[in-house]
């Protein structure tokens, strides 16, 4: 008889070959993700440093920098200044889904290179 049709062996086969490529691909894409979420964990950092950097430029003379004195400009202020812009309103740490607008970038003046240095860390690892 000339039956049309996959036999069982057949089926058992293709869904064998299919749980091992399963097996193998998430894996793979469970790093992934998780590459992607610090990376982007390092970009938002970037981000706010930019952003405090371009707060610091416009604002440095109301600020009252002495030489090294540190101050905190909170993120709040960031993003009521308008230098830091968000998509939705919300800053969510990409890591562990937490709002972070309470945190705050510590900006020091070096009088002897004439520089500013920014100290901000989110811990995305």
């Amino acid at each position: 008889m000339n039956r049309k049709g996959f036999t069982l062996i057949e089926l058992v086969m293709v869904i064998a070959i299919l749980a091992i490529l399963l097996l193998t691909l998430i894996p793979n894409i469970i790093t992934l993700i998780n590459k992607n979420d610090i990376k982007s964990c390092y970009n938002l950092e970037n981000s706010i440093k930019s952003a405090a950097k371009v707060y610091v430029t416009n604002n440095k003379y109301d600020l009252g920098f002495d030489c090294n004195t540190i101050k905190e400009i909170e993120i709040k202020t960031l993003i009521d200044s308008g230098d830091l812009k968000l998509t939705n309103n919300e800053l969510v740490h990409p890591v562990t889904d937490v709002k972070i607008e309470d945190g705050k970038v510590f900006v020091k003046y070096n009088c002897t290179t004439k520089e500013f240095t920014y100290d901000f860390s989110l811990q995305c690892e």
